[in-house]
């Protein structure tokens, strides 16, 4: 018992220790939780007087705006860390957005920081490339402008895309929320671990790809030839969603839902979750659950609906 003392009295006098240190430190630096390194956070402007046709940002924590040019000059207005100021410049036609000292990233971790922001004033409507690379900022790309094809890959930011693409158009980003709306593009995959995926009023010529870990999936209106989505324990819910090819669907635990969908061959696969709505046209159905219950249509005619649950039930109307 005294042993268990000791070790107790020893754990509480550590604890003491690291607070007073914690104080200390707080103390040398005035109060400012900003952290070491950390400097007054300014805006900037970045006048850009060179064309460019491609446009590349490698971000960190910003937040990522662009906007219509009202006098037609092209401007990057940065509110930023004035210790770490961005880098703007034309490069062979590719407008390029960084950090002019990518290497001071650890020096600006602190238990409150401001948050920075990157906001392009664009002077043509149209663009070959939009490419950007980020940790934790948002995107936002608004429907004022499109693009020969975009990318967009981020660690935890949300990303907001409503500007079409006569290419492919590609968002990946981990934990945060993807909306894709009133766009249209050759193909669009999108994949996020966490996050929730909302496409609404999306128009793909060829494929759209979407990979989803424990997010839910929403789509409305959307159209496209093959729809392949993989997911785990996220939901997939479709209204008015139609493939002139096939649906390709498969979740672990999530539910599957049909609102007035159609495509011309539909495979669908869940092991916990149940498969349930309605349809546009008469399929030939093999339909099977483990435990869950089963009830389709008995019709003959159409493309082939193959649907599979292990413990999730089964409901499919023809609408």
């Amino acid at each position: 018992m005294g042993k268990r003392n000791h070790w107790i009295t020893a754990a509480v006098f550590f604890l003491a220790a690291g607070a007073l240190l914690c104080a200390l430190s707080i103390g040398v630096l005035g109060f400012d939780f900003k952290g070491p390194g950390a400097g007054k956070y300014v805006t900037n402007t970045y006048e850009v007087r060179d064309e460019f046709a491609d446009i590349k940002i490698d971000g960190d924590t910003e937040k990522i705006t662009f906007l219509p040019a009202e006098d037609a000059e092209c401007r990057i207005v940065c509110y930023e860390d004035e210790n770490d100021p961005h880098h703007v410049r034309v490069e062979n036609g590719i407008l390029i957005i960084d950090r002019l000292n990518p290497a001071r990233w650890h020096l600006n971790i602190g238990i409150f920081t401001e948050s920075p922001t990157v906001t392009a004033y664009l002077p043509q409507d149209t663009y070959r490339k939009l490419m950007i690379d980020a940790d934790t900022g948002d995107v936002e790309v608004p429907r004022d402008f499109s693009f020969d094809s975009i990318s967009i890959i981020l660690d935890t930011g949300d990303v907001s895309c409503f500007a079409p693409a006569s290419e492919d158009i590609e968002i990946r980003t981990d934990t945060g929320h993807i909306t894709v709306s009133g766009v249209s593009a050759a193909g669009l995959r999108l994949k996020s671990d966490t996050g929730r995926m909302e496409l609404s009023d999306v128009v793909i010529s060829g494929d759209i790809e979407l990979k989803e870990g424990t997010g839910k999936a929403l789509l409305e209106h959307v159209s496209c030839t093959n729809l392949v989505s993989k997911g785990s324990t996220g939901s997939l819910a479709m209204t008015d969603t139609t493939a002139s090819g096939e649906f390709n669907l498969e979740r672990s635990t999530g539910d599957i839902e049909f609102h007035g969908c159609d495509a011309e061959k539909i495979y669908a696969k869940t092991n916990t979750g149940d498969v349930t709505g309605t349809l546009l046209t008469e399929k030939v159905f093999a339909a099977d659950s483990d435990t869950g219950k089963v009830d389709v249509p008995g019709t003959s005619s159409g493309g082939r609906c193959e649907i599979t649950t292990d413990t999730g039930d089964i409901r499919i109307r023809i609408q």
